[in-house]
């Protein structure tokens, strides 16, 4: 009377045996082929992998999404998991490796993809390195090989990329070029906050200033605010209700010393684009006494670049030699239009800083939506529209999603962060495929992203520069210029230092102001 039950249990147990067998974390492959060249699959082998086949053939400029999947049978031990796949690029002699590794026992195994560089270099891979590109359960992990033979790219690009890239990019104007950048860049730790200015609602970055350098980031969503006098980076948005609500993050004489530490040994093109102005001690915009300040304060960046008729250039126009061809770093701060209208930059504007609106005009539009799908269609919908040809206006791609009123209701509403890494994640499978690079090329200026921790943003900025077809003219001028030391013959700008312990320049004001003692290191002049 019992059989119909025992075998019904034994029925269930065998339906149930396959995922047994079979299970085992997956995740996607990305590989993105930037080079002139197809790749072409040589040999693969595998053991104990429940999914590990490539295609034979990756055209030029192609992208192959390739889903792998691991064993963690009980009846298999998972640390022996492994596989390898080698790729020829046609019509040369390089090739190179791909693999599966797992390390552990049979308790606590883990997993990761690696390339082998068995035969080929790029920059900052010596043929014969093993770079470990590492595993994301559920998501994507990325490959990307550019550039032509003997000039090769890679994921892990060098810390000077650019520098690295001007043999090849160099002669393009900045609207032929693609860089990765930072939204609310200063933003990776609080540093003060509102009643709900909490660490989900907040933080944009986990690495500092410095971090995102490294790692290849060259443009900076930076928002100055006032916090107990000292100048630091914010995030805020003004609540109908409560009013201001947001927090402080790195100040700005930290991102000062970062930039400075890394232009030291980099000689980089680095943007730093201001906007969001507040002064969160009265919550009100900076004054132009404020903003005078924290020019003063910037003013101790190295390498200010000062362009050719500097008030009135258009820097997407110059190329990329004309600003770091000398050697030098080339540090460039953009003014977006104050919150108060009759702030100006004054004779600033000589000293590298620059007008948002006509002197480097960026097409920047979000699209405000927490939703992966709608972000990323509305984004590629406006680069299709708004880069109509590589001549266009500078296009800043938005790939932000934007926390919505129901994330600040729900417990486990993902944070910003958490916003930022599933962007990322789809980054490299949604943008490459639109990318045009031949007749009429369409591609993004700027790359901008939440949580920029990762360097493959980076090596896939190179690889779009390295596919695009544009061959400009070298400059007419290859160097750039350095905002000049002041010398005790000259008369101090409206706004400038005048005077402190160990200052040597000059104490002469301009007409209509006067030195003033801040305190005992500095003096500055100032209307009466």
């Amino acid at each position: 009377m019992h059989i119909p039950t025992l075998l019904s249990a034994l029925l269930w147990c065998t339906s149930l045996l396959p995922a047994f067998v079979k299970a085992g974390e997956g995740g996607s492959f990305v590989l993105i082929n930037g080079t002139p060249y197809t790749w072409q699959l040589a040999a693969i082998d595998s053991y104990q992998m429940n999914a590990w086949s490539f295609p034979s053939l990756i055209s030029p400029g192609g992208m192959e999404k390739v889903y792998v999947e691991w064993d963690q049978s009980i009846f298999d031990d998972a640390y022996d998991d492994g596989g390898w796949v080698i790729y020829g690029l046609a019509g040369t002699s390089n090739q190179f490796q791909l693999q599966a590794t797992a390390t552990g026992n049979t308790y606590n195994t883990s997993f990761t993809l690696q390339v082998y560089f068995n035969g080929i270099s790029t920059a900052n891979n010596p043929q014969g390195s093993l770079l470990n590109l590492g595993w994301v359960h559920d998501g994507n992990t990325v490959f990307i090989l550019s550039g032509t033979a003997g000039n090769y790219h890679s994921i892990n690009p060098p810390s000077n990329w650019m520098q690295n890239s001007l043999p090849t990019i160099g002669n393009r104007i900045l609207r032929h070029l693609t860089i990765p950048g930072s939204h609310d860049a200063g933003m990776s730790f609080i540093n003060g906050s509102t009643f709900f200015g909490s660490e989900d609602h907040v933080l944009t970055q986990t690495l500092s200033i410095g971090g995102q350098l490294a790692r290849g980031s060259r443009y900076f969503d930076l928002r100055p605010t006032i916090s107990s006098g000292i100048f630091k980076s914010g995030h805020y948005t003004n609540l109908s209700v409560v009013g201001y609500q947001g927090a402080n993050g790195q100040s700005f004489s930290s991102i000062i010393d970062d930039v400075n530490a890394f232009t030291a040994n980099n000689a980089e093109l680095i943007i730093l684009n201001l906007s969001h102005d507040l002064n969160s001690d009265n919550y009100s915009s900076l004054k132009q006494s404020d903003w005078n300040n924290l020019f003063v304060q910037l003013f101790a960046l190295h390498h200010l670049f000062v362009a050719p008729n500097p008030t009135t250039v258009d820097l997407s126009k110059l190329a990329l030699r004309q600003f770091i061809g000398n050697g030098q770093a080339a540090v460039i701060v953009i003014v977006q239009p104050p919150s108060d209208p009759s702030v100006t930059l004054g004779l600033w504007q000589t000293q590298g800083f620059y007008n948002a609106t006509t002197q480097f005009a960026v097409y920047d539009n979000y699209s405000n939506s927490n939703d992966l799908s709608y972000m990323s269609k509305n984004q590629l919908n406006l680069l299709e529209e708004h880069r109509l040809n590589y001549n266009s206006q500078e296009f800043l791609l938005s790939w932000t999603l934007t926390q919505q009123a129901i994330d600040f209701t729900q417990k486990d509403a993902p944070s910003i962060i958490d916003y930022g890494n599933i962007a990322n994640n789809a980054l490299f499978t949604l943008l490459p495929p639109t990318i045009k690079s031949t007749l009429n090329i369409v591609f993004p200026n700027i790359i901008y992203i939440d949580n920029f921790n990762r360097s493959d943003v980076t090596a896939l900025a190179i690889a779009i520069n390295d596919m695009v077809n544009i061959n400009d003219p070298a400059p007419s001028s290859t160097s750039s210029t350095s905002a000049p030391s002041p010398t005790s013959t000259e008369i101090v700008s409206e706004w400038g230092q005048c005077g402190g312990a160990g200052w040597d320049g000059p104490t002469t004001c301009a007409t209509g102001s006067i030195c003033i003692p801040l305190d005992e290191y500095y003096s500055q002049c100032q209307p009466p």
